[in-house]
């Protein structure tokens, strides 16, 4: 055969490479985490009531060591993604706190009885230092809060707080509240996403345009309630003087003011429980870490009627239904509150911190300043 009579057989066509999945992008399944709450009342009244008689005892110095034990309850009883969370604070650094921050409230007070001035430059003075005592606060509950063995963190940003709970204020008043809902956007996105966890930095999601329907909701309910008050104080007053009722000294009858008192308080209630349960939501629901969120479906109706009988249950047992209904709210907030994890949790690790002191905290709940989610 010669070389002329080979037949050029061509190569076999290779099959196609299989398709490449690129798992960095393939999302995780979502899996869903209620969270816990396993306290109980019977069990929790034990630790307030020694608390409360040490507290009188120790002329409130057990105050700090009270309060650790509340903390380490709560915190122990709630638990999500099969971890519980732990407070670990000192009460020493507590106590500490507590008698500076209780020197200054003493001062503002007695300042008032002395000279009115003077109570101005503190009031004055404990404005200014407000963003520090927040930054300070928020660092400490987060240096002694910890879950899965892992501390948070809260990182100072002194220069941004100032911003958002001194200057932003300005431009409340200028704008005649306005700027409200929109400040309040801004103080909770600086909270939120100063809080680090495991290495990996909290994200908020909420802009501020999302805060203006609760606020908005909550001042036409407010605006409606004066109105309907007013309007039934005069239809009141008109009946009382058809049937001759009202008082010859034109004074306004007792049952009158009380009624217009218990109708606006009632009705600033309802209000309360119904802007505390849309601000819960939108919060916790646009809170990101890691690619893992949360989703938060508390009710305005369910937390008005915890409110409402929790105060009726203390009154009737002059405060010794205090732990019953603290427990009772603890609960109701865990169970409408879920971890939706996207990914794996072990991704988190732990970073060092360091000793924070507590009288920012303690400042902070002298003189109720709002930094919580």
């Amino acid at each position: 055969m010669n070389s002329s009579d080979v037949i050029d057989i061509p190569a076999p066509t290779p099959w196609p490479p299989p398709p490449q999945v690129d798992v960095a992008t393939t999302p995780a399944p979502a899996v869903e985490h209620c969270f816990e709450f396993h306290g109980n009342a019977r069990e929790y009244f034990r630790i307030w009531i020694v608390n409360l008689a040490l507290g009188i005892v120790t002329l409130g110095i057990y105050s700090a060591w009270a309060k650790v034990r509340t903390e380490k309850y709560f915190y122990g009883n709630t638990r999500v993604a099969d971890a519980a969370f732990d407070y670990h604070a000192p009460p020493l650094n507590i106590l500490k706190g507590r008698i500076i921050a209780f020197m200054l409230f003493g001062s503002y007070t007695l300042a008032g009885h002395l000279r009115l001035s003077m109570q101005f430059w503190l009031a004055l003075l404990i404005v200014v230092l407000m963003p520090w005592l927040i930054v300070r606060g928020a660092a400490f509950r987060a240096r002694y809060s910890s879950w899965r063995g892992i501390h948070f963190r809260f990182v100072p940003d002194y220069a941004a707080a100032y911003i958002n709970y001194l200057l932003m204020y300005l431009l409340v008043a200028i704008t005649l509240g306005i700027l409200g809902p929109y400040v309040k956007a801004k103080q909770r996105a600086f909270i939120v996403e100063h809080h680090r966890y495991g290495g990996k930095w909290f994200t908020f999601h909420a802009g501020p345009g999302k805060f203006y329907p609760p606020y908005l909701t909550a001042l036409g309910a407010g605006i409606a309630l004066i109105v309907f008050t007013i309007v039934g104080v005069i239809a009141a007053i008109g009946v009382a003087g058809s049937l001759g009722d009202a008082p010859a000294d034109h004074q306004q009858p007792v049952w009158l003011v009380f009624g217009m008192m218990a109708c606006m308080y009632s009705g600033g209630f309802v209000i309360l429980a119904y802007l505390t349960a849309a601000l819960v939501n939108l919060v916790w629901n646009h809170i990101q870490i890691d690619g893992h969120r949360f989703s938060s479906t508390q009710k305005g109706h369910h937390l008005l009627w915890i409110y409402f009988s929790n105060t009726l249950a203390i009154l009737a047992s002059v405060g010794l239904l205090i732990p019953w209904a603290m427990i009772r709210l603890a609960r109701y907030r865990a169970e409408h509150l879920v971890l939706v994890q996207r990914g794996d949790l072990d991704h988190f690790v732990a970073e060092a911190g360091q000793d924070v002191s507590a009288f920012g905290a303690e400042v902070d709940s002298f003189f109720d300043i709002d930094i919580g989610i």
